[in-house]
């Protein structure tokens, strides 16, 4: 009785080693380069912003993506001075998940006056990922007010 005991007791450690190695800890860069392209399509189809290139007046923005289940969705900001993209921390916390099994990522992105420039990548592991790169030009209240002005004298 106590050889099977251990022989159990061997076989589940065996078991637990080998499930710990299939099972690989993956992080997403904390930096990617300006340059960066996809390795493979599919693993991100971009929901929100609905554009690559939009404009508002509004200090945040809502980003959403669609992701197959265990796809790790990252969300990066370019910085002009480094010519690279960094990934968003918001409180230490990283901006990025992995997708479970709705397949949707959400988050929210802070914006600064003038064009700030994202990327959105869903990395299925480090070699294999897709990006979407696009652009929010936030725009002041009193341009928008001259834009309103303009349009209610042509159509008013």
């Amino acid at each position: 009785m106590m050889k099977r005991m251990i022989r159990i007791g061997a076989a589940m450690f065996a078991l637990v080693i080998l499930l710990s190695l299939c099972f690989q800890v993956y992080a997403s860069p904390d930096v990617l380069p300006g340059t960066v392209v996809s390795t493979a399509e599919g693993y991100l189809n971009l929901l929100s912003p609905e554009q690559l290139t939009t404009s508002t007046t509004n200090k945040s923005l809502p980003v959403s993506a669609l992701a197959p289940d265990g796809t790790e969705v990252t969300v990066y900001r370019y910085n002009i001075s480094t010519g690279n993209y960094h990934k968003i921390v918001k409180n230490e916390v990283p901006l990025e998940a992995i997708v479970g099994a709705t397949s949707l990522f959400a988050g929210r992105v802070d914006l600064t006056p003038g064009l700030n420039k994202f990327l959105i990548r869903g990395a299925r592991d480090e070699n294999t990922y897709t990006v979407v790169p696009f652009e929010v030009n936030v725009l002041n209240e009193g341009f928008m007010d001259r834009i309103k002005g303009v349009i209610s004298v042509i159509f008013g």
